[in-house]
């Protein structure tokens, strides 16, 4: 299976997971609880965060010198790849965390945005800088 192939099934894969993932998540039984103020700040930082981690993999992207880690992504994803992972990403987080009982959010957010950190911080060390 070449290149083009190989991508084909991942979209059309990506596709399937994506919409079986929000079958259920527009059933009224799963927003229960409202997102509160501290979830909103939470996911814009989660999401503020997020953005910086998107224009360092559009950096990757746009220099040989580095590869991508994220198997999701492959090593060297183009700008549409990226863009769009970030943008489905953004959304799930919101989707997933309305879903979420109230007292474990704290956690979901925690985790989400101390690993976007990290991978920042992990990146920046590595040399790649945000371009304009």
């Amino acid at each position: 299976m070449g290149r083009v192939g190989k991508m084909k099934k991942f979209v059309l894969t990506l596709i399937f997971v994506l919409y079986a993932s929000t079958v259920f998540a527009f059933d009224k039984k799963f927003y229960k609880e409202p997102l509160s103020k501290n979830d909103i700040k939470a996911i814009y930082l989660f999401n503020m965060i997020q953005a910086v981690d998107m224009f360092q993999t559009l950096e990757i992207a746009n220099n040989d010198m580095y590869y991508e880690t994220n198997k999701i992504l492959g090593k060297h994803p183009s700008e549409l790849q990226v863009i769009t992972y970030f943008i489905l990403r953004g959304f799930s987080h919101y989707e997933i965390t309305k879903m979420i009982p109230e007292k474990y959010r704290p956690l979901w957010h925690g985790y989400g945005i101390f690993y976007n950190y990290n991978i920042v911080k992990d990146n920046h060390e590595l040399g790649i800088r945000i371009n304009f």
